[in-house]
């Protein structure tokens, strides 16, 4: 051994000793892992507390089953998991499993596997605590403004036999309840106890009123395959002992009284576990029968939305092209602001902005409160609203670009004949600008047309919401979407078409 060789040796060595016991310690540490889908704003259930953590009784009855399963709570990984989207995380394998106040129903069978259920519960009201209007789910038929979430088999299940009332879909029952907190709405629907939970979380401020009118058995999702017949236990089959497990030993009374207790809710009976032998056999569904009617309902709202957004875009659009293009620097600065924020600004924030910022804190709801479709006709307006705000600035952009498209030598003949810039713009450089990006501006149309589907999110029934609705109640998922793909096909392809045409025919020759 040479003396050079020797110092490299021992350099070999004290990194080895260093770094063996860092890779054990992390293997041992570090390991297995599992993720598991909840929600997040359900106090007393599934919600997410100041620090951080999670807290209720779904986060128990996961955290036992996962203990049950191998696993200690610091290696769980939780996942939001809102009710429109539980199928989809579940099938993508974006969780192992989920416990988010999911119903067991036939419909879902045929695309996820359950385990449990592990909760029997049953829907409910919450109204504010001064409401004398609302005694139970017969008082809805009188126009009452109610809310629950888009997906959830309570909003189905109130379109289905109540239609008297006015439904408000939302995402998330957290912005039905500040909905109903600033008075919008009159009520909110779910199962007893998720509402009760919310009751608890602030005292006198809401009530739960009627009785329970359904029955909903809550399962534990998880991927077909962990249901199916192998060798050794399946998924399912462990989940279900761990439930069976947690009742037997009283840690499932514990976690409810714990968390659910302070509500005022009773602690009900243990449900007794469902071994099903096989998952629910997928059902012939005719999608044209039960639901065509409603698609073209639906893709009318659509083909209203874009009309009436394109025209509000196209006025506010053209204003702020004037003010861009102004000699005035206070309008072309406003202009430019404009332009740069709502540009670079999500449409669904300013969606969202119409919704919750106008019609609920500031209470401008563009409908009268009275009307026995304010819901709706509120709805829609403030979707119009946000996508004419919102496209106005591509439109102005795409003017702006045909502005400079004009010679500059018509602006000055123009000056030199004493036309004043407001002349100026409207006889000259307007109507050789819009001729000159009619293609450009079908391309804005086009993507408005599409941009209308995130008009779902407040809850507009045009055809992205009904499209959620179909894929929550059948399992035909690549049926429903091409249904969707070929009637926004139809919608946009002539479109653009019809200005690629136009803009061939009167375009501005130089």
């Amino acid at each position: 051994m040479t003396l050079a060789s020797r110092p490299v040796r021992l350099l070999a060595v004290a990194l080895l000793a260093v770094l063996v016991p860092l890779g054990l310690s992390s293997c041992s540490a570090g390991g297995k892992r599992i993720t598991i889908g909840t929600k997040f704003d359900q106090p007393g259930l599934a919600a997410k507390l100041p620090d951080g953590s999670l807290a209720g009784f779904d986060v128990d009855v996961a955290t036992f089953v996962a203990g049950e399963l191998g696993y200690s709570p610091d290696q769980i990984d939780w996942k939001e998991a809102p009710s429109a989207q539980r199928e989809t995380m579940i099938q993508n394998h974006q969780v192992d499993f989920i416990v988010a106040t999911y119903s067991i129903t036939d419909a879902r069978k045929q695309k996820v596997a359950f385990a449990g259920p592990y909760l029997t519960t049953g829907q409910g009201l919450l109204v504010r605590a001064d409401n004398t209007d609302i005694v139970g789910p017969e008082s809805l038929a009188h126009n009452k403004k109610l809310c629950s979430v888009g997906g959830s088999t309570p909003a189905q299940r109130i379109a289905d036999k109540y239609p008297g009332v006015q439904l408000q879909k939302y995402d998330t029952y957290s912005a039905c309840l500040e909905a109903l907190r600033n008075g919008i709405l009159d009520a909110l629907s779910t199962d007893e106890v998720i509402l009760a939970g919310y009751a608890a979380q602030f005292p006198g401020t809401f009530k739960l009123v009627g009785t329970p009118f359904s029955v909903e058995n809550y399962g534990i999702g998880l991927r077909q395959e962990n249901a199916e017949e192998h060798q050794g236990p399946t998924l399912r089959e462990q989940i279900n002992t761990a439930i069976e497990k947690m009742i037997r030993t009283g840690e499932w009374r514990a976690a409810f009284d714990r968390n659910l207790g302070p509500a005022g809710i009773p602690t009900p009976t243990p449900p007794q576990v469902d071994r099903y032998d096989a998952v629910a056999a997928v059902s012939d569904i005719d999608l044209l029968g039960e639901y065509g009617t409603k698609v073209l309902r639906a893709f009318w709202v659509t083909i209203q939305l874009a009309v009436f957004s394109a025209i509000g875009a196209l006025i506010l659009g053209t204003a702020l092209a004037a003010m861009r293009l102004s000699p005035v620097p206070v309008l072309a600065w406003l202009g430019t602001a404009y332009v740069n924020v709502v540009r670079n600004t999500p449409l669904t924030l300013i969606l969202l902005f119409c919704s919750f910022g106008l019609a609920q804190t500031m209470g401008v709801t563009l409908a009268d409160s009275t009307s026995p479709t304010f819901i709706v006709d509120s709805n829609f307006r403030l979707a119009v609203l946000g996508l004419s705000v919102y496209t106005a600035a591509f439109i102005c952009e795409t003017l702006r670009s045909g502005v400079n498209t004009v010679p500059l030598g018509q602006a000055e003949a123009a000056r030199s004949l004493g036309l004043s810039f407001g002349q100026n713009l409207r006889l000259i450089l307007l109507p050789q600008a819009f001729r000159a990006v009619l293609i450009p501006l079908g391309s804005v149309l086009i993507a408005l047309v599409k941009n209308t589907t995130i008009a779902s999110a407040i809850g507009v029934a045009e055809a992205a919401l009904l499209m959620k609705e179909m894929i929550e109640n059948t399992a035909m998922l690549l049926v429903v979407g091409s249904i969707f793909a070929v009637g926004f096909i139809i919608l946009t392809l002539p479109l653009g078409l019809l200005f690629g045409r136009l803009g061939s025919r009167m375009a501005v020759l130089r």
